[in-house]
């Protein structure tokens, strides 16, 4: 359940952007030298003046562009300063940062003690199990037996979802192979119904085998629009590859797939 960790990351990433930004800004204007500005609103306008000692002079015509620059370096130097401690706070916490910490409270005890133990969250194999058994597979009898035998052990339709299925299994990613699914009044059998244990949501991926068959690719749409209707997000809740004739699975797109599901430690 690392979700809100990732989206720290997301953040710190966003702030070292702005920070280069902001780097670059300052550089830009170096030779401006700081002055004293005061600025005095009247009337819903704004008057400037730069200070010296006791004394202030009005700026206006050409002249304001130099108050200009010097407010955008003064606010350029704060935002730079905010920005760094920004960064560094969400570092020293990123480090430290590991809610895996709370699944090991309960793993540090013996089986005779967790037998006694309701954890307040449920420990990751036993939602796994939990979670198998809420998403039986092979549930899709419609077009009979798979050819193509997984490492995992059940048949698949296609070499395209073996190759899913391989790499799924590979890499510790819980899945079921056509599980079923209601969507509205709706009975469908996504070719992969899978945990994402980084955030303990089933996430469905639908592999698009015959993408350049008309009747085929009509019948997909209407059911990528029924998944959407009923809330699931491409790209979040599920997830879709495809090929046609003269368009081989893309072997690159599968892994950067499975690498958002990887488990991340």
């Amino acid at each position: 359940m690392n979700n809100i960790k990732k989206e720290l990351e997301n953040q710190l990433e966003v702030i070292i952007a702005l920070l280069k930004t902001s780097d670059k800004n300052i550089r830009r204007l170096e030779n401006i030298e700081i002055e004293p500005v005061e600025v005095v609103s009247r009337n819903r306008r704004h008057l400037y003046y730069l200070k010296e000692g006791d004394k202030r002079k009005y700026v206006s015509g050409p002249k304001i562009e130099k108050v200009k620059k010097i407010i955008q370096k003064q606010y350029e130097i704060q935002a730079n300063k905010t920005l760094c401690k920004l960064k560094k706070e969400l570092e020293r916490f990123l480090e430290r940062y590991d809610f895996e910490e709370i699944y090991k409270v309960y793993d540090n005890y013996s089986d005779g003690r967790k037998f006694m133990i309701d954890p307040i969250i449920e420990a990751e194999e036993d939602f796994i199990e939990r979670w198998y058994e809420e998403h039986p597979g092979g549930q899709n009898s419609f077009y009979g037996d798979g050819l193509y035998k997984t490492d995992r052990g059940e048949y698949v339709r296609s070499k395209s979802e073996k190759i899913i299925a391989d790499m799924l299994y590979q890499n510790n990613i819980p899945y079921q192979y056509e599980a079923l699914l209601e969507l509205g009044c709706t009975t469908v059998f996504p070719d992969f119904t899978i945990l994402d244990l980084n955030t303990r949501n089933t996430v469905y991926w639908e592999h698009l085998g015959l993408a350049s068959d008309e009747e085929y690719a009509v019948k997909n749409f209407h059911k990528l629009a029924k998944y959407e209707s009923s809330n699931y997000n491409l790209g979040e809740d599920l997830l879709i590859t495809q090929e046609a004739e003269d368009m081989p699975l893309d072997i690159e797109l599968v892994q950067a797939k499975i690498a958002r599901l990887r488990k991340r430690q």
